[in-house]
This record gives C-alpha cells, structure tokens and sequence, in this order.
C-alpha cells in the first residue's frame, strides 16, 4: 500500500486563509516598539530601555533589553559614560552586558540618537515584573567611580508580546521595518506535531538594510522551546520597499500538552540566546479546516511566482481489498511571462476529515518550466473503501522539507468532483465457472455493448476461458444464444477460437462473441447463454453449460459525451469523444471526430488497433483512425488524440449522424461503443494575434499568424497568409505541416497551398515561416474572409509535407489581419515577407556604347527572428522608361551565396541590358515581392539616367 499520511488536525487559525494567489498576512493593527521608561541624563538628554524579555533558555534564564541613547545637547554624547546594573527580586544586583558590534558606533552625534543591544543572565526564580534597571554614570571623581543616574521599575501594565493577528513595528539602522505573521497550521505526523508558519520582513524605509542573523523558536505555554527551520528566501540585505518571506516549520513531541504558542525572534551573543521580538500565535489551523476553493479558477503561489492549477474528476477503482485506489489528473500551468523553477508540491486527498498523501506516478525531472508551459502528472493513493460515499478534497502542499519525515504548508484545498461515468472505473465482468472432464474452469464475459446496425441490433462482447485445474482441458465447440424475457432465443457466433482448442493449467483464452436481434426486440431481460455439445444416440445435441444476466445491457447502446470503458489483452481503457467537425476536403466533406483515450488503469496499455465507421442519415460511411500522439501506450494521466476521419460528399446534407468504434484483435473486430453526434462542433475562432497550439506527444508546436499580403491579379488575387511555427519539442525536431481554406461570409470556400522549406529540420525552439496562400475574386475585403487551417493528414498519419494531404484535423477559424505590405516611396525597408529589403546607391553606368547597367547596393534583414523560410518568394526588379518596360531581373531571398540572392550582408548588384536610347533621361525603378506566378509591388524610386563611362 502506498505510504498514507493520516492528519487529524485540530487547529484553528485567526488569520482568514484564502484560495487567492500569494501569501495572506494579519491584517490587524500595526504595534510600535514599547519603552518601560527613561533617565534624563542631560537636560536634553536621556537613555531609554525598550522591550525587555525574560526567557529560560535552557539553564539560563535571560534577560534582554535595548537601550536607546538620545542627545538633545550640543555636543556628541558616548555611551561608554553609562552603565546599567540589573536589580531583581531573586539574588544580587549584577551589570548588564552591551552586545559588542564592529560596526556600530557608541558615540551620538547631537539631535540623535541610537539603540543597543543589552543582556543580562539572572537567578532563574526571577521575575519580569520584579525586574529594576538602575542607570550609572561613569567618572573618576565619582566615590567608587561610578553613581547612579536613575532607576527604570517594570510598569505594571508591561507586555512585549505583539497580539495575534497584529503587526511589529520596529527600526533597523535608521529604517522602519514591520514583522507580520502569515498561516499557521498544524498537523500530526508519524510521532510528533508539525506546525508551519509563515513570516514576512517589509523595510518600509529608504535605505538598504542589512538584517541580524536572527533565529527562530517555537515557545509553548509550559515554556518549553523548540527550534523553528527556516525555508524560503533568507537574504539577510533588504532592499527598501522589498519584502522577504519565510517558511518556518517546527516539529513537537506528540506527547506534549502545549495548547498556546509563541513566535520568539532571537540574536546569539557568545552562545547565549537574546530574544528580540515575540509574537502570540494564533491556535495553529488544522488543514481540514482550510476552506474549500469552489472557483472555477485556481491559483498558488508556493513562492514568488504565480501557477494556474486545474484538477480533473476523482478516478475511483474498486478491487476485492479492504482498499481502493482513488486518483486524478492535475496540471500545473506557469502562468508567468519568464521560466520559473519547477515548485516543490505534495498532493494529499481528504475524505471524512483524514487526508492520505497521493503518490505522483508521473514526475518530472525538468527543474524549470518555460513562460506558460504546463505539466501533467497523475496522483494516486489506496484509501479505505469506506470512504467511497464521502466527499472528497484535493489539498495542495508545498513541501517544505524532504527526507523521511517531509514537512507539508498547506496552498490550496479543491472539491474533487466523482461524477458517475468516472466511477465506473472499468466495464463490469460476469464470471461463472464449470467443469470439462473433472476439471475445472472459468467463463468470463466482459465488455458487453449493445448497438444498432441499419435494421439490427447487435450484442457483442468478450468471452474468456480460464482453465484452473491442474492438467489441460480440450474445449468443446461452444455455441453462444441470446434470449430476451424468455420468450425469444436468438443465435450467435464466436470467433477467435484455437484450431487444437486446447487450454493448459492455468492458461486463458478469449473469444469474441456476436448476436443480432431485430431492432424493435428491447434488451431489458437479456441473457447471454453458452451451450456445450453432448452425444445422444446419433444425434449432436447442445446444453447450458452456463447463462449470464446482463440487466443494463439497454444503456449500453448509443453514448454522446461520456466515458467508454473497454479492454484488450493489451490493458483497460477509457475513450470519450470531444468533438466532431465537418470540414472541407479537395472536392469533398471530412467528418473528423476526435477523442480522447487515457488507461482507466494505474497500468500503462500498449495501443490498441482501432476501426471505425460513420453512419450519416443510416447510410454507411468508411471512416480511418488516425492517433497523433507519438506513444505506443495509453497512460492515466495524459490524453492520447485519436482522430477517425470519413469522407462524404460536399452535397450531402448533414442528418442523423452517429459512428461505431471497434477494435482489432487478433483480425477480428469487436465494437467497443456506438457514438451519438447530436450536433455538429463549429472550429474554434481565434482573432488574429492568437496562438495555435498542437500539445501532440512527440510533435509540439506553437503557431500564430505573422503577415498577410495581397498579390493583385487580372481577375482574381492571390492572398498569402505568412504562419510562424516554433517547435515546443524539447527532445525532437518538429514539423507540423497545415492545410486549409479561406473561408467567406457568404460560405464559400477557396483552396490553400502550402509552402515551407523546413522539411523536420525545426529543433527545439527554433522558429519556421508557413505560407499558406489561396486565389479569390479581385477585389476581396480581407475583412470579408476567414483563415480556416489544421493539422494536414495523410492517410493515417500526419503529412510529411502539405501538398500530399487529403484531410486535416485540430481546426481553427483565424481572423485575417490587414496587409501591411503595401508600397511605399523609396527602396528603403522594403517588405520582402520577413525580410526588409533595402537598395541604396541606384547608379547608371555605360558598358558599350549602345546599352548600359543599373548598379545599386542590396541587403536583407530579419523582421523577425525565425530559421528557415521557403525558396519560392523571389524578388523581380522591373526597369521602365516612360512606362514602357525596359528589362527586368528576378533574385532570390536569401538561398543562395551568389549574385542572383539577396542574403543578409549588404553587396552591390546590377541589372544589364539598359538601351541608350531612352525616350526621357530617367529610370522608374520597381520591386516586386513574386509568388506563385503573381507580384506585389513593394517599392519604387526614379533613378537619373547619367550613364558613367566604365574604363
């Protein structure tokens, strides 16, 4: 069994906690440093003792104050003229000790002052109350050297203990510093109480400041002090306005009888504690006492940075033990614009005020996340089956500590949904057993469904034979019959059987059974009966030899949304269908569905082989499954995308549409679930900035449109949609080719090709251009058309390249954004797709006496940061001289290392073939950005005709 931590809490907690993000602090009043009293030891001047604390640290009873100096003369005052001697109740005067600091100063420059650290070690039968501060001047006239100035007595009303829920305002180096108090909870471990507290410094002032190595305690009622480990981020330099938080934890004895508590703040001076600062604590929260978090968004922030946490439905899985096993899906999203570290989290499932700490089955070695990249992993722990009727809680740990005995602060607690199809957990098994020459053995029918099929129903299933003797058994020809309220018997077949029919000890067999009734017979009172046959004279007769009830066999026939759980030899499964589209496909209408198939096990299961069929208004269409996910088993946790496409024709009108899935074993196809398509899914609409995400296993992707440019034709324009592509794959290199359509508003559709020249050469992070580019009536708003683009397929798997798609899945309806790319005046920051293109230095020169050249300097740069871009967008420079055209010379974007490209270092070039014999003394130079047949015109710039004789 997995290792269950079982908390009984018992803590209440004054400071609200909240699902927010962040850590709460107390919100109460803030409390300033207290002083018991001063002597004037100038007319102006004075010294001041401030929060003395009495505490029994372990043989020593300590006693700790601070002395203020304040000089309101004219002349700096030091603090070496003055003594303190401690007066009590318990024994001898004795002088108090000024804790020793390098970098503190004793001398007080006028209109000033500043604090000092005192101690003292007292009788321990002495009592803060009792306690008189008698403050000496020194002098050598003085009779003894010394006299005394004035004495300070405890006043009556004296307390250094800042109330629960309060805040401690106190100074450091010249700066204002305030304390607060954040959760304090508790819980019971194996053989001792843990509490965890929260502890935040603010430097409110101006000034860096550096802090004292304080350390931390846990005092209870009784006196007794535990020592408080700190986690979190314990700078000792704070910056001014900045915070530092800590995460105290703090383990007690499980025999102690401590009700209340302290937060005591202490220095160390020569091996002796001196306390600083106490605070009371608030009766410490017990985590079932932490309120639920029924947002429908969830938050933590374990540290500085922020998640987004999302839980799935509780899996429950009931076996013949005292336990079972509950789990859950979670994912962790970093919802920061930066990498953050990996947390550090537990996951803990309450039911009936118990929590068992689930085991993570899947975790990741990664230790940081990238900005908004997300984990998955599953949670599992085995719990009593007495809890199954109970609600149940996921609470969010950070751990705080490893080791043995981990440590645990509570973040968040979420109500884990138990919905019914999720509680099913596999499909139900009859088992009856029998025996065949003495020897015993089991039948054992399981995924059963009913379906329709045209005029038929169809019962199918799964029928396995165990043999449990001890010496092999020769299978009879079994036959299998349906009989429904015993009034009508229907045969049946199986399939699959061994040709030698021959079962060893403990060996097993699986059949696979099918029966066809008539469409109006119902399935209420349905019996699967299985029949062996036996010699009666001559004749070949047939009896029971075992009958299975199977009452729900009526709701088994046709799904929508839910789960369908099913089993192979492989493992145990789970499949839902998420969505169905009908989308355009050269010519014809793909019906893509997809679903989603997880294990419905705590085992992996290698994939089954799936086939699949549409029935569209009962008229049977061919359909392939394609899954996209690069895995070869089914896990718990992380959703593998199966995709069943079927083609129909662009004019058939969309009815009643339902499909069937089966799967393949052992050549013979069993149904697994017969799925009803209520309605048609629309694709997602996406504006134009948004991002198109594959979260494919083994094929990662981001996509977002960069540019759109408009190609004028004759009678129609060509209108190219340029895609960024960044591979998310940390360990592959990714190419996820597209294929789609421009989408107007009158419903029509025009075909895209697709252009990329990345071929699976995008690593990890690396950026590609897709151009996806259509023709449509001149004149077309871009406003008036919509992208419509997915995943291309081939077959039954994922395109090399766009051009041999024949369907696409994973749609998206993207907004078109305006081009942007139109001509401007001048050569100059030309827009070449992602390049700019810049010619300067357009010069003419005579290279015979009848023609001459046109010689400028080129270069390309990136308007964006990407790594491979197609060699089909070219660059055509057209000569014209009084709108006559005079030569024209085409260049390639960046392919090549030769004249012919324009690459991203700056050379000079020309054109040839410039007659003398202009009708004006001028050039029109015009670029064109040209793909696929047509040009775009990007710039253009008149160039005097002065030819320079070349020599």
């Amino acid at each position: 069994m997995k290792k269950v931590i079982a908390i009984c809490m018992t803590i209440g907690l004054c400071i609200l906690f909240i699902s927010a993000p962040g850590q709460l602090f107390a919100q109460g009043k803030n409390v300033a440093t207290k002083t018991v009293g001063k002597v004037f030891v100038s007319k102006n001047s004075y010294i001041e003792i401030i929060e003395p604390y009495l505490v029994q640290w372990g043989k020593d009873n300590v006693l700790s104050f601070k002395v203020r100096l304040f000089n309101g003369g004219q002349a700096p005052l030091d603090l070496l003229r003055y003594g303190i001697t401690v007066k009590t109740n318990a024994g001898d005067p004795g002088n108090a000790l000024r804790v020793k600091d390098a970098q503190q100063k004793t001398k007080v420059l006028p209109r000033s002052s500043r604090e000092f650290t005192y101690y003292a070690t007292v009788p321990n039968q002495t009592q803060l109350a009792s306690v008189e501060f008698d403050v000496k001047e020194w002098n050598i006239n003085y009779a003894g050297f010394s006299k005394s100035i004035g004495r300070i007595k405890m006043p009556g009303n004296y307390s250094n203990t800042v109330a629960a829920g309060d805040n401690k305002i106190t100074h450091l180096q010249n700066n204002q510093i305030q304390m607060s108090l954040g959760e304090f909870f508790s819980y019971q471990a194996s053989n001792e109480r843990v509490y965890t507290l929260v502890f935040q410094v603010e430097n409110r002032g101006t000034e860096p400041v550096k802090l004292p190595a304080y350390s931390y305690w846990l005092q209870a009622d009784s006196g007794e002090l535990y020592p408080f480990q700190t986690e979190g981020d314990t700078s000792n330099t704070l910056n001014s306005k900045q915070r530092l938080t800590m995460d105290l934890h703090a383990a007690v004895p499980k025999a102690s009888k401590a009700k209340s508590f302290k937060l005591l703040l202490a220095t160390d001076e020569n091996s002796v504690n001196l306390t600083v600062h106490c605070f009371k604590l608030p009766e410490a929260r017990d985590w079932t006492k932490l309120p639920v978090d029924k947002a429908k968004a969830h938050y933590i922030r374990p540290g500085k940075d922020q998640f987004l946490f999302q839980v799935d439905p509780l899996y429950i899985s009931a076996s013949d033990l005292p336990q079972m096993d509950v789990g859950t899906t979670i994912t962790l999203k970093n919802n920061n614009k930066h990498a953050v570290v990996n947390p550090s989290l537990a996951y803990f499932v309450e039911a009936n005020k118990i929590t068992y700490l689930l085991a993570q089955s899947d975790t990741t070695a990664e230790k940081t996340l990238d900005a908004l990249e997300q984990l998955k992993m599953s949670l599992s722990a085995d719990i009593p089956k007495s809890l199954r009727n109970y609600n149940m809680n996921l609470i969010v740990a950070k751990a705080l500590s490893g080791g043995e005995e981990p440590v645990y602060k509570p973040l968040l607690k979420i109500p884990l949904n138990k919905s019914a199809e999720v509680e099913q957990a596999k499909t139900d098994t009859l088992t009856q057993t029998a025996l065949k020459d003495g020897s015993p053995y089991s039948l054992i029918v399981s995924n059963v469904m009913g379906r329709l099929d045209g005029k038929y129903r169809i019962v199918e299933g799964t029928l396995t034979i165990v043999n449990d003797g001890e010496q092999k058994i020769r299978l009879p020809e079994f036959k299998v019959r349906g009989s429904v309220g015993q009034k009508y018997s229907y045969e049946g077949s199986l399939t699959d059987a061994q040709a030698e029919n021959v079962l060893r000890p403990q060996d097993r067999e699986s059949l696979t059974f099918q029966l066809q009734l008539p469409e109006n017979v119902g399935l209420q009172d349905f019996k699967l009966i299985l029949e062996e046959p036996f010699q009666q004279g001559n004749d070949k007769l047939y009896r029971p030899v075992a009958a299975f009830s199977l009452p729900d066999l009526q709701n088994t026939q046709m799904v929508s949304g839910d789960w369908v759980y099913f089993s192979t030899e492989k493992g145990d499964f789970k499949i839902k269908r998420v969505s169905t589209y009908r989308l355009p496909v050269d010519g014809e209408d793909a019906v893509v569905s997809e679903f989603e198939l997880y294990s419905s096990s705590y085992r992996s299961g290698a994939l089954p082989e799936f086939k699949a069929a549409y029935a569209v208004d009962r008229i049977s269409v061919e359909a392939r499954p394609v899954v996209l996910d690069k895995v070869i088993s089914a896990t718990l946790d992380t959703p593998i995308s199966l995709q069943v496409i079927g083609k129909i024709p662009y004019s058939m009108p969309t009815g009643e549409v339902n499909m069937l899935l089966q799967v393949d074993e052992k050549g013979a196809s069993r149904s697994i679930g017969q799925f009803r398509i209520d309605a048609l899914d629309t694709a997602p609409q996406h504006e134009s900035g948004d991002t198109y995400s594959l979260n494919i296993a083994g094929r990662e992707s981001e996509t977002q449109m960069y540019k759109v440019l408009v190609y004028p034709g004759t009678t129609e324009d060509l209108v190219e949609v340029q895609m960024i592509q960044r591979n998310k794959n940390k360990r592959t290199q990714v190419l996820n080719p597209m294929y789609g359509y421009f989408q107007s508003k009158d419903g029509m559709y025009y075909p895209l090709e697709y252009e990329t020249n990345a071929e699976q050469s995008v690593k990890y992070g690396n950026v590609a251009i897709h151009s996806l580019a259509g023709r449509v009536p001149k004149g077309t708003e871009l406003a008036d058309l919509k992208l419509l683009f997915g995943l291309a397929i081939h077959d039954k798997m994922i395109a090399d390249t766009g051009g041999n798609a024949d369907a696409f899945v994973k749609p998206a309806l993207f907004t078109l954004m305006e081009d942007k790319g139109t001509a401007g005046t001048g050569l100059a920051q030309m827009n070449a797709g992602p390049y700019s293109l810049d010619i300067s230095y357009p010069q003419t020169k005579l290279v015979s006496g009848y023609n001459g050249t046109l010689e400028f300097t080129a270069g390309l740069t990136k308007q964006v940061s990407f790594d491979s871009f197609d060699a089909n967008h070219k660059i055509i420079i057209q000569l014209e001289n009084a709108g006559e055209l005079i030569t024209q010379k085409e260049f390639g974007l960046n392919t090549a290392e030769d004249t012919s490209n324009f690459t991203l270092v700056t050379r000079k070039f020309k054109i040839d073939g410039i007659s003398t014999s202009l009708t004006t003394p001028s050039l029109q130079v015009k670029v064109y950005l040209s793909f696929k047949g047509e040009k775009k015109l990007i710039g253009e710039q008149a160039v005097e005709v002065n030819f320079v004789k070349q020599y």
